[in-house]
């Protein structure tokens, strides 16, 4: 009898065990499935908001990076040009005129054109972020390179990609500054020897010349510093004799100093002498 009631007791405590257990898992269910209808609630919402505030969230970015302006889209004298190429030179013109990087993002097919508009109002701007903006390598280059001249900032040279506006970038600000220093920075010997060239004629300063390591560009250097300033003593600084006896001849017809003719050998010496006397009958000093 006993046996029969812990049996009995046992299949009842399965029972409710088992049901305990299924009503768990329908419990579970319940949840999963309200997680889901929460979440495609969630879903459908943010649509809901997305399509609502489209126009507003994102035409006003497009407006803000001058996309699409009707204002400006009024002074558009452009669109009527049937010829891309004359449409695209005018809108390039129109963008300068306005003084609106807005008609040079209307330039169609034409990188070079855009970008050299992009560049150009830019460094009237003096923005060097609005040239660090330019994809184009060498419109960016040329823009960044116009600004550290305009500025005279020798550092910002460095930061131009293009080797040739960079070497133009280091040359112009040494004729600006009047100072060899950025001289030093370009990149190849005929370009730093030009620049040396350069400058010394700028300055009239006939020294900036032994800077230069090529032998026949430094002489080329002191025969046009020595000429344009009249100074013999520049010319002797030449090491190809031809090149010297040149150097003295035209300080001696420039002068009106015969005695320098002395320094040039006989065969040559007469036509120094000539040239002397011609430039003074010319002046009215013979």
């Amino acid at each position: 009898m006993k046996i029969m009631i812990r049996k009995k007791a046992a299949s009842k405590a399965a029972a409710n065990a088992k049901e305990a257990n299924g009503q768990a898992e329908q419990n579970a269910a319940m949840n999963v499935l309200g997680n889901r209808k929460l979440l495609l609630s969630l879903a459908v919402l943010v649509a809901i908001i997305l399509v609502v505030t489209w126009p507003s969230r994102f035409g006003t970015e497009v407006i803000k990076k001058g996309i699409f302006d009707r204002s400006l889209e009024k002074l558009d004298t452009c669109k009527g040009e049937t010829d891309q190429a004359a449409k695209n030179n005018c809108y390039r013109e129109l963008a300068f005129s306005m003084n609106k990087t807005y008609f040079c993002g209307k330039v169609f097919n034409s990188s070079s054109i855009s970008s050299s508009c992009y560049a150009k109002l830019a460094v009237e701007a003096n923005s060097r972020k609005a040239c660090e903006q330019i994809e184009e390598v060498k419109a960016r280059s040329y823009c960044t390179a116009l600004l550290a001249i305009n500025k005279i900032e020798l550092p910002l040279c460095g930061n131009v990609d293009d080797l040739g506006w960079r070497n133009y970038c280091y040359a112009q600000l040494a004729l600006v500054s009047k100072k060899h220093e950025a001289c030093t920075k370009i990149e190849g010997e005929t370009g730093v020897a030009d620049c040396y060239v350069a400058l010394a004629k700028n300055i009239s300063y006939g020294p900036t010349c032994a800077y230069i390591l090529n032998q026949e560009k430094k002489d080329g250097c002191f025969l046009a510093v020595g000429a344009a300033n009249a100074d013999p003593l520049l010319c002797a600084e030449i090491g190809e004799p031809a090149t010297r006896w040149t150097c003295y001849h035209r300080v001696a017809k420039k002068t009106g100093n015969a005695a320098l003719c002395d320094r040039i050998p006989v065969v040559f010496r007469q036509s120094c002498v000539d040239a002397v006397k011609e430039a003074k009958e010319a002046s009215g000093t013979a």
